[in-house]
This record gives structure tokens, C-alpha cells and sequence, in this order.
């Protein structure tokens, strides 16, 4: 994602919401600059256009969180309600994008968090329970 898309993207949803504060040029290049790179590098201008639509759709969207948090949580898998950069994309994200006029809630489906191992495919483990 570059970061004209970025700045556009929040400044049109900032505008479209009720009670939305415009943001300013020194803020959107502030928030820019604390984005993780990984972010930076993982997604793309279409996600970000997918992430504000679904963020215009939200009939319940947590407010508490930063507006690029609450548009990151519909791209990547969610931890303690955080988007969790390091779990990676939500894994039918492709899916969701080609439904992107549909709303999809952030009910991730079977196995959208990472998997431990289980305890007896250790065998360093094996014997201690």
C-alpha cells in the first residue's frame, strides 16, 4: 500500500462517518509512519479500499480502537480484539474481498488462529504428563 492510498482511504472514511474528525495533513503522515512495515508491505491499495468499505458496512464496530485499527481487524486474524500482525492475513481473506459488497463479521471461521502443536507430536514432551 502506498501512502497516498492509505491517507485517502482514512480521510474519505473520516468524512463519511457521522461525527468524523478530519484528519490532518501532519496526522495521516504520523500514522503512516507508525504503521508496522510488515503492514505497509502486505497490503495492498485493494485491501485497504476493502477494509474502509467493510468498515462502512459495520452495523457494530468498535469504536474504541484507532481508525486504522478497526480497518486492519478486517484484514488480519484478531487477537484480544487487536489485529495480530504476526498471525498473518485472515485466511479467507480472498475469499471475503471478491463478496467485498457483502458485510463479513469478525467471526473468523475454524482455524483462523495459529495451531499449537499438539503435545504428543513433541518428543521432548513425551513422558512428562
Amino acid at each position: 500500500m502506498n501512502p497516498t492510498t492509505f491517507t485517502l482511504g482514512l480521510r474519505s472514511l473520516a468524512a463519511s462517518l457521522p461525527y468524523g474528525k478530519r484528519l490532518e495533513d501532519d496526522e495521516a503522515k504520523f500514522l503512516w509512519l507508525t504503521l508496522p512495515q510488515t503492514v505497509k508491505e502486505t497490503v495492498t491499495d485493494e485491501m485497504w479500499a476493502y477494509a474502509i468499505a467493510q468498515r462502512r458496512m459495520d452495523p457494530a464496530p468498535d469504536k474504541e480502537l484507532s481508525i486504522e485499527m478497526q480497518l486492519l481487524r478486517y484484514l488480519y486474524r484478531v487477537r484480544d480484539g487487536m489485529p495480530a500482525f504476526d498471525w498473518g492475513l485472515k485466511l479467507d481473506l480472498p475469499r471475503r474481498m471478491a463478496q467485498g459488497s457483502v458485510f463479513h463479521g469478525s467471526v473468523p471461521p475454524q482455524g483462523d488462529a495459529p495451531q499449537l502443536a499438539a503435545v504428543g507430536s513433541n518428543p521432548m514432551l513425551e513422558g512428562l504428563l
